[in-house]
């Protein structure tokens, strides 16, 4: 789901790291392993404060943090990112809809399309299970990403 995108890096340094099949207790040991490799005021940074709270499972706190630093930068791509880990949370707490929401939104604020588009099917996928309705689910997905990753795989659920 992209949850270290700030600590390894943007995409135009090829360093975005994919976390998908990770734990949590993984994913905390990695950040926690950055802080002697990183200058203290971009370990400490806001964002990087909210990404070390995900795997703690404070998603409230970290979506408070992540929207603090999307209010307070006129970055797009750092929009973006924030809007993605705001997806994430969402998603850990069930609320696929407003995941889909902010990480279509991701897309618009130049964060990386096809990993937005990955996490738009998985909430997608959820909630086809959740619902036990795949038609309408996979038609959502295609209203967003027409010609996504998973297009084909929409279409012939729809």
């Amino acid at each position: 789901m992209g949850l270290f995108d700030s600590f390894f890096g943007k995409k135009k340094e090829n360093l975005i790291a994919h976390t998908k099949g990770t734990s949590m207790e993984e994913m905390e040991r990695i950040q926690n392993s950055l802080s002697g490799k990183m200058y203290a005021d971009v370990y400490n940074n806001t964002f990087n404060q909210a990404c070390r709270l995900v795997p703690k499972g404070k998603y409230s706190e970290a979506m408070v943090m992540f929207e603090d630093v999307k209010a307070n930068t006129t970055d797009v791509e750092k929009k973006g990112t924030c809007d993605n880990q705001i997806g994430v949370c969402h998603f850990f707490l069930g609320d696929f809809e407003k995941a889909i929401t902010y990480y279509y939104s991701s897309i618009q604020n130049q964060f990386d399309a096809s990993m937005a588009d990955d996490n738009i099917w998985e909430a997608c996928e959820e909630l086809m299970k959740k619902e036990n309705d795949k038609q309408k689910w996979a038609q959502h997905y295609l209203s967003l990403m027409p010609n996504g990753n998973y297009a084909k795989k929409a279409k012939n659920l729809s």
